[in-house]
């Protein structure tokens, strides 16, 4: 059900807010994560409209909202928006027409063994990018195997994980070789990488200090796929590459977890996103 109105009452600690909507009082509460991204906003006095729907919970049945459309607040000469799902979706549109050169990155970790070592530490052991003009034109795709810094053996939780042996990395580069590489094409072509989720990011930033080389923090600029995905549609839990893949008309029977496989496949529910932004 749709309902709007002005916030009468915000309790931070239970996640509700009391609007008066058609005559009656209602109390509306908030998941947590939906809550932790309007909370801000969550103010007496400030005009809100969303979704809700009635889910049944310990204490009884609970409006819960399901989707924020608009809040706004009143102001002696009209109103100003602090947030519109609408305005929100057309930023997110002009961000993806305006990216130039893009890099579709995706990595491929070592994994923990099955008895967990406090001293292990995940290594970038696959790297694979395709690089594009703002055209869509390929300009270069890029696969390779990399050798980890220290922890030389894979644990079979690894192997079984990915498409990849021990020897494939045995016979990869160091990583100072795919760093040297990187770098240039970071400095040539200043791309947009484009990445599903946070991972990614994170492994890359790992690496500088397990191999102790300077940051590319200065040259990357990092687009979180998955969460432009989880704002325009309103997702509440993350969802997979393959799965977001698939949504797009893509068919894929099994995800072999290959870095340029996974880069293509970003790459593709790029493509499909913006095709559905455009629309």
């Amino acid at each position: 059900m749709r309902i709007q109105g002005t916030i009468i009452a915000h309790d931070s600690n239970e996640r509700t807010i009391q609007i008066d909507y058609r005559k009656r009082r209602h109390t509306i509460y908030f998941q947590r994560a939906t809550y932790n991204k309007y909370h801000r906003f969550l103010d007496n006095g400030f005009h809100i409209a969303l979704d809700a729907k009635i889910i049944a919970k310990k204490r009884g049945k609970q409006l819960t909202a399901t989707h924020v459309l608009k809040i706004s607040k009143p102001r002696p000469y009209g109103t100003k928006t602090l947030y519109s799902f609408a305005s929100m979706r057309d930023e997110t549109r002009k961000f993806i027409n305006s990216l130039d050169t893009k890099l579709f990155l995706d990595f491929e970790m070592s994994m923990h063994p099955y008895k967990k070592n406090p001293r292990f530490t995940q290594e970038i052991i696959q790297a694979g990018y395709i690089l594009e003009d703002r055209e869509g034109n390929i300009i270069k795709e890029y696969s390779a195997y990399i050798k980890p810094t220290r922890h030389k053996t894979l644990s079979r939780r690894t192997t079984k994980f990915l498409d990849l042996t021990q020897e494939d990395v045995d016979q990869g580069i160091g990583f100072l070789t795919f760093y040297n590489e990187f770098k240039t094409l970071l400095e040539t072509y200043r791309p947009a990488i484009i990445v599903w989720g946070k991972n990614d990011h994170l492994a890359l930033k790992d690496s500088y200090k397990v191999n102790k080389v300077r940051s590319l923090g200065r040259l990357t600029r990092f687009v979180n796929l998955l969460k432009l995905h989880k704002n325009v549609f309103n997702y509440k839990d993350d969802i997979g590459l393959k799965t977001a893949y698939e949504m797009y008309g893509n068919n894929l029977k099994t995800q072999r977890h290959d870095a340029l496989e996974d880069a293509y496949m970003t790459k593709r529910v790029f493509d499909g996103f913006k095709a559905s932004l455009n629309r």
